[in-house]
């Protein structure tokens, strides 16, 4: 059976290139690319060109090549989620309080929440939390406890590259239609100290969230609670935003943040 074609050759030789200037003992030239991968010399000039206006090699004095900063902001973005998840199950370990509980870890991305942890619970009324799973932000616990943690100039930025025509329709209909709710919502967010999902995201299902901070104190993530309506009256609403901050603090002790 034949080999299919490739059709995105240019981002394989990118790739090899890139791992040929890492392993190099010396920032190779342009003639060592083309030699060592058995390249024409246009095509590897053409592409160590392109790699640099883009950030992913630079130039050195003596035109060699080296690994570029674009490069080192990936890495520290993948680092930086893997410490979130490790920091959050450790604590986890320590809290048998928790274990009744559905408990996410998420991450703003635009307008939405990404899904970086999770531990379900078999008594979370057909909800299942998966990594990678995404939903709309000002629906959630967890992206308006982040929202709530921005500063004033941030959350108008966020708002202005947000408008409100753009927002998904609620799930359900208690989920946010405006930006006075939500104005209002983030005010009592931060006056309480966590949000809550009061079937915002599916009906029947409550949430508690609460802003995790790194070293300088900026909003990087949020942890969730979460448990079925129906469960409610075995605990006090309070005491449950409670737990949330509690384990938001935590976590963020974890990764630094020092602050109240």
């Amino acid at each position: 059976m034949p080999s299919p074609p490739d059709t995105v050759p240019a981002l394989r030789r990118a790739v090899r290139i890139l791992d040929l200037v890492k392993a190099a003992s010396r920032p190779p030239l342009a003639a060592d690319v083309a030699r060592q991968l058995d390249l024409p010399r246009s095509t590897a000039h053409g592409l160590l060109a392109v790699m640099v206006e883009l950030g992913l090699l630079e130039k050195t004095s003596s035109q060699g090549y080296r690994l570029g900063t674009r490069l080192l902001d990936w890495a520290g973005d993948v680092t930086e989620k893997r410490d979130l998840v490790a920091e959050f199950y450790h604590v986890l370990d320590n809290r048998p309080d928790l274990d009744t509980f559905t408990l996410t870890l998420t991450m703003l991305e635009g307008m939405q929440v990404v899904y970086l942890a999770c531990r379900n619970s078999a008594t979370v009324l057909g909800a299942s939390f998966r990594v990678g799973m995404r939903l709309p932000a000002i629906f959630t616990a967890t992206g308006n406890a982040m929202l709530a943690g921005m500063d004033d100039e941030t959350f108008e930025d966020w708002l202005a590259q947000h408008p409100v025509a753009t927002w998904p329709k609620p799930p359900t209909p208690h989920g946010i239609r405006s930006v006075t709710t939500l104005v209002r919502e983030i005010a009592e967010i931060q006056d309480r100290g966590y949000a809550v999902d009061d079937e915002q995201v599916l009906d029947g299902l409550w949430c508690f969230g609460s802003a995790i901070r790194d070293h300088s104190g900026q909003a990087v993530a949020g942890v969730g609670i979460s448990l079925p309506q129906t469960e409610l009256t075995q605990y006090d609403v309070k005491e449950l935003g409670a737990r949330a901050v509690d384990l938001a603090r935590a976590v963020s002790f974890r990764l630094g943040y020092r602050g109240l």
